[in-house]
């Protein structure tokens, strides 16, 4: 039997808990949600100075997180509502530098989904360009919801 498939607004539409928080991890890095569906999930963000290492490229870790936040957006566009699906792997790979103040798109798709674990892969482009890509692996967690630790 087919998973219904619910289209997503923002992340805060599939994890309550992120709307009683004062900043999430995305915002603080300036991630903006653009959609996702069942196809695709889009992120993009503007890379600023502070996002870059000592040689004046966007840091990979900065890239990571762009990967992380998409494939994690994308795998929760396909599964139930109420489903968890934290990642337990990711593997990038850096193809290109990215420079700061040209705007990275980040496009991330579920390849897989299953009752016990998912699959995701994304890739990040700029100017036209892909500057990295990731693939990665989810736990699904039927009826588990993220809480807020404070």
């Amino acid at each position: 039997m087919a998973r219904p498939i619910h289209h997503l607004g923002q992340p805060s539409d599939y994890c309550p808990a992120m709307s009683s928080m004062p900043r999430h991890f995305a915002q603080l890095l300036g991630f903006t949600y653009v959609r996702a569906d069942a196809d695709e999930a889009v992120v993009e963000v503007m890379p600023q100075p502070e996002h870059c290492n000592e040689r004046g490229i966007v840091h990979g870790g900065f890239l990571a997180a762009l990967l992380d936040v998409t494939t994690g957006w994308a795998v929760h566009a396909v599964l139930p509502e109420g489903t968890a699906a934290p990642h337990f792997q990711l593997a990038v790979q850096y193809l290109n530098p990215a420079l700061p103040g040209i705007t990275l798109t980040c496009i991330g798709r579920a390849t897989k989904s299953g009752r016990r674990a998912a699959a995701t892969d994304a890739e990040i482009l700029q100017d036209g360009k892909v500057v990295a890509r990731a693939i990665a692996s989810h736990v699904v967690r039927a009826g588990e919801t993220a809480t807020v630790l404070v």
